[in-house]
């Protein structure tokens, strides 16, 4: 299997996700509370829009991180850990605007479900970028492949829980932006399948250490390498969650 390019499959913001900006005028025909309902429809368009972004960037992060370990590319390793700075700074300004949006809008009810829950996506992605940037740090001083290379002995393994825990991570940001809890649900159904990938690739990784000890420390960072990728599986299910509490206010 291969890791799908994120940069010309990520997630796009949907139209459906973006509500009306006049939905004020239902309510009132206060001219004054139209436009105080559009600047609020107009300032989280603006917020969920940064997110998807940042999701984007980071997706690309995984997919480049996990191709640089088992293709022995330490340029793009390079390239992956040099990125890092732009998912801080994602986190950041996530941050700052949504602590700004609750402070000049005092929004409540779902406008309040839905900020929080963009705070805790922008935490949850930058948490990836981290596990990203561990696996690129990796990838950076993995040398050249051997026959009983822990890399090459679970390739197959990598590559599928990298494809795994992208399209959760892209689906999780896509029912997020387009208030899916169907397809938040089905995210989370998937992160077992991650688990038992996880579970088989350390069985493997276990009859390597048995038969040559040559490989123990490259063993252990292909573990962290398969765990962050298990890590990563487990911040797209909490994006998912994110999502049913923004829906229906529950846990």
């Amino acid at each position: 299997m291969h890791v799908e390019d994120p940069v010309h499959g990520g997630v796009t913001p949907s139209d459906a996700s973006v509500r009306s900006a006049d939905s004020g005028d239902t309510h009132s025909g206060d001219p004054v509370e139209g436009h105080t309902s559009k600047a609020v429809d107009q300032s989280l368009t603006g917020l969920r829009m940064l997110a998807v972004q940042m999701a984007g960037l980071v997706i690309d992060q995984v997919a480049s991180a996990v191709r640089a370990l088992v293709t022995r590319d330490p340029q793009l390793a390079e390239t992956v850990i040099g990125r890092e700075p732009l998912v801080n700074a994602y986190d950041g300004r996530l941050d700052r605007e949504t602590l700004e949006f609750i402070a000049l809008q005092q929004p409540v009810a779902n406008d309040l479900r839905m900020v929080r829950a963009l705070a805790r996506t922008a935490l949850e992605l930058e948490r990836v970028g981290d596990e990203a940037k561990k696996i690129a740090r990796f990838a950076q001083r993995n040398g050249t492949s051997a026959g009983h290379d822990p890399v090459v002995v679970v390739a197959s393994y990598l590559r599928h829980m990298a494809d795994l825990s992208v399209t959760m991570l892209r689906n999780a940001v896509r029912a997020f932006d387009e208030g899916n809890g169907d397809m938040a649900r089905d995210v989370l159904a998937r992160d077992r399948e991650i688990d038992a990938e996880f579970a088989a690739a350390l069985r493997q990784l276990m009859s390597v250490v048995m038969q040559d000890q040559h490989f123990i420390q490259a063993t252990v960072d292909t573990v962290f390498a398969l765990k962050g990728l298990e890590r990563i599986g487990d911040h797209a299910k909490n994006i998912s969650e994110q999502v049913l509490y923004m829906l229906g206010g529950t846990r």
